[in-house]
């Protein structure tokens, strides 16, 4: 059987194009990983690279051998990285984007406990209900609304909900509250994005028919948070995520108008680049927030 230091040493090479780079990857001398890989060679009978003075590239069983080992070398590392994780403590910069709603609430605790539980790590939070990108922006964790655009990252589905419409009872005392969709085109209206133009809302009821409510827009804000914050100040109806105004509504600052309709239903995810294995602050993290308020009801109508 082939030594495992060997075939880690093999799979260095290949993946960085030379003996110097492959051996730098894995710590040790140039000399010492070319020795490995031409013992290698000998005790397999074959030969796994063309060699020139400037690099070395893989031969076509040398290219077989390659696709089996780096699976195995990945999954050797990922056990050796969980074993050194159990007795590991968080440390240093987790960096999370999340939409602006995020600010208050439940989400802000479970990083005021994530900061008290691990006392050497630091959190670097981004909110913004704009896509970031997580790998030019160097970010460890993010949280969206709405699928994922991007296959190269990994998406994990947290728990669903629905944008409901919703009003200030100080605007409702004003203007009556609508009996049908149809009343919502005498009410000024909030939209999340960046233009007025968007006047109408397609919304499904609860046999899942579809409806288009139109509307007057007042104001297009492109964080929910201010949608929010306007909504409570008698501005206009908006349509909201659940989870965003929740607080809102157990408040009174909000209440929910027709009921009976809401959006198709929306994933909330946790999303990470795929290009690394998941780190020990941001598994932490995930462990924190999956065991509080914030994902008790997956799904929030």
């Amino acid at each position: 059987m082939a030594d495992l230091n060997a075939i880690a040493a093999f799979v260095a090479v290949a993946d960085a194009g030379t003996f110097s780079s492959g051996a730098a990857a894995i710590g040790i001398p140039k000399g010492s990983i070319s020795r490995k890989i031409s013992i290698l060679e000998e005790s397999l009978g074959v030969r796994l690279f063309h060699r020139t003075t400037r690099k070395v590239t893989l031969t076509d069983i040398g290219r077989s051998f390659y696709e089996r080992c780096k699976r195995g070398v990945d999954e050797l590392s990922a056990a050796t990285q969980l074993i050194d994780e159990s007795t590991a403590t968080p440390s240093g910069i987790l960096r999370v984007a999340a939409p602006a709603a995020f600010a208050d609430g439940v989400f802000s605790d479970v990083i005021a406990m994530y900061l008290a539980r691990y006392p050497k790590t630091r959190v670097e939070l981004m909110l913004s209900d704009e896509f970031l990108d997580l790998i030019e922006e160097r970010i460890d964790l993010a949280f969206r609304f709405g699928e994922l655009q991007d296959s190269s990252l990994i998406a994990r589905k947290l728990s669903t909900t629905h944008r409901i419409l919703c009003a200030s009872p100080k605007l409702l005392e004003a203007l009556g509250e609508p009996k049908s969709l149809d009343d919502l085109v005498e009410y000024p209206s909030i939209v999340h994005g960046s233009t007025l133009s968007q006047s109408s809302w397609r919304l499904v009821d609860k046999k899942g028919r579809e409806h288009i409510a139109r509307h007057k827009p007042r104001l297009a804000a492109q964080s929910i948070s201010m949608a929010a914050s306007a909504a409570t100040l008698g501005i206009g109806v908006a349509l909201l995520p659940g989870k965003a105004v929740e607080t809102a509504l157990e408040t009174g600052e909000l209440q929910h108008i027709l009921p009976n309709y809401a959006t198709p239903t929306q994933g909330l995810y946790a999303i990470y680049p795929s290009s690394k294995h998941l780190s020990l602050n941001v598994r932490s993290f995930m462990d924190l927030l999956s065991n509080s308020d914030l994902l008790a009801n997956r799904d929030d109508a």
